[in-house]
C-alpha cells in the first residue's frame, strides 16, 4: 500500500513510496553532495517518479534516467508530492 502525502508537505525522498510523483523542493546538505547530486541530473524543481525500494536505497526515474539513490543521500533531498 503506498503512503499519500499531502500535496503542501515537504518531506525528505527517503520518506517517499513506489508510485509517488514529487519535485525537488530543495537539498539540504553540503557542496560536494549538492554537485554530485546536479552530477545525476537531480536539481531544483526536478520531477521524480518513485519505481521502487531497494533496502534502504530508493530507485527513481526522471526523464530518460533511472537511478539509485543511497538512503544517507536520500535524506537530504525535501521533496513536495505532485
Amino acid at each position: 500500500m503506498t503512503q499519500q502525502h499531502d500535496h503542501g508537505r515537504i518531506y525528505s525522498l527517503a520518506n517517499a513510496q513506489p508510485g509517488d510523483h514529487v519535485r525537488v523542493i530543495d537539498v539540504s546538505a553540503g557542496k560536494l553532495l549538492k554537485k554530485r547530486l546536479v552530477s545525476m541530473g537531480i536539481l531544483n524543481n526536478s520531477l521524480l517518479h518513485v519505481l521502487q525500494r531497494r533496502g534502504s536505497a530508493i530507485v527513481i526515474g526522471f526523464d530518460a534516467s533511472r537511478i539509485a539513490i543511497g538512503a544517507g543521500m536520500s535524506q537530504h533531498i525535501l521533496v513536495r508530492a505532485v
